[in-house]
């Protein structure tokens, strides 16, 4: 009966039959919602429902890392993955909030594992742009998104008063972006050493990332399909056989030949 139920939770969570497809399509707008209350929460907190907004959330995480738990059946296979000690944090910082409360801004985490998961591209428009070249660059952009949000809450927890406009969430989120572009108007700076490192640190990091997204957007796409020789998964377009080891390429499965097949993507969980 236990390993039967398991058997079901499991299958719910990461199969690709209809009733998991649509499982998943629940949670996934769950999850989009609790997004979008983090996103907000910067500018609502003060507002009387928000607490119990911010309990249920958590209730609901603690229900869906216990029955992941579940599925795997191990404690070692359910921490392997990233998600997991995200979402960890994430519901640290609901369930404590007085302690935790200058770490808020991680629970935007959640975004970056949505569209690293399994259940955001097997449900987005029925697995269509699952291993394609919109995956990669919605990848890249969302990475892009997170990392400005987080180092918004970074900055607003730590040098928050350090300048005297640098006083509220936007005025952290247009220091980010300001050095993040490397435009850096000047106007508000943070001239302790910890700002300064930190300021370099953004500017670095922006380049990078705004070099990744141009990367993804203008480079010829590729042919996206793993190799059962050696794992590269990155291929010209027309390519029939492995650029690397010459295997021979099998055609990327679609739409219903995946749920056909009930194929999962390498190394996903969660």
């Amino acid at each position: 009966m236990r390993s039967r139920l398991r058997s079901r939770i499991r299958a719910l969570y990461f199969g690709h039959t209809q009733s998991a497809v649509r499982f998943q399509g629940v949670l996934l707008v769950l999850d989009l919602l609790i997004i979008g209350f983090f996103i907000g929460s910067q500018f609502i907190a003060e507002l009387p429902w928000f607490w119990i907004v911010d309990v249920a959330i958590a209730v609901f995480l603690a229900i869906d890392l216990l029955a992941r738990l579940f599925a795997f059946g191990t404690l070692r296979r359910w921490l392997k993955f990233p998600t997991t000690w995200i979402d960890l944090v994430v519901l640290a910082t609901l369930l404590f909030p007085a302690v935790l409360h200058n770490w808020g801004f991680l629970r935007i985490l959640r975004l970056w594992t949505l569209v690293h998961s399994e259940r955001f591209w097997n449900v987005l428009a029925r697995g269509k742009w699952d291993d394609t070249y919109v995956e990669d660059l919605t990848r890249a952009i969302i990475t892009l998104f997170v990392f400005v949000f987080m180092a918004a809450g970074f900055t607003q927890a730590f040098f928050l008063g350090q300048h005297p406009k640098l006083n509220n969430f936007v005025d952290a989120i247009y220091f980010v972006v300001t050095s993040l572009t490397t435009t850096g108007y000047g106007d508000i700076t943070i001239d302790t050493a910890a700002g300064r490192l930190f300021s370099v640190g953004l500017m670095i990091a922006g380049i990078s990332l705004f070099f990744g997204i141009a990367q993804k957007a203008f480079a010829p796409q590729q042919k996206i399909v793993r190799c059962t020789g050696c794992g590269v998964d990155r291929h010209s377009l027309g390519a029939s056989f492995c650029c690397n080891c010459g295997e021979k390429l099998a055609a990327p499965l679609r739409g219903r030949a995946r749920v056909a097949r009930g194929v999962r993507r390498f190394g996903k969980g969660g």
